[in-house]
Parts: structure tokens; sequence; C-alpha cells
């Protein structure tokens, strides 16, 4: 059963929420990698630099869906 209404509300926004959140730590990520040259070299830096890129496209898709879901209901 889709979600309607009220539930599909709760989901669109903790969708932003994470989103918001997500944006936060990728652009602090990229601030100290701005700052530590260092850094970039590190195999557990670009580990979580991947991971937060794949959780921003997974959370677009979850709004994509959420968006098609909302327009088809």
């Amino acid at each position: 059963m889709e979600p309607k209404g009220y539930e599909l509300l709760k989901i669109e926004t903790e969708i932003g929420r994470l989103e918001k959140e997500l944006s936060v730590h990728f652009e602090n990520l990229k601030k100290y990698e701005i700052d530590e040259d260092s850094v970039s070299e590190n195999p557990t830096y670009k580990k979580l630099q991947k991971m937060n890129v794949c959780c921003l496209k997974l959370l677009e898709t979850y709004r994509e869906y959420a968006s098609k879901l909302k327009n088809n209901t």
C-alpha cells in the first residue's frame, strides 16, 4: 500500500531534512579538503567522501520517487 496524504508529507519532510543535513556534511568535507592537502591522500577520507555522494544521490532518488508518487495520487 502506497503512503498518502499526511504519511507522504512526513516522508517528504524527512527526506528534505536528511538532504539538508547531508549537504552540510558534504560542505564541511569540502572545506576540510581545501584546508588539508594530505587529507585527500587518506583512503578513509576518500571512502567517506564516496559514501556521502552516494547518500546524496540516494536522497535525490527518494525525492524524485516521492514527487512522482504524490503526482500519481
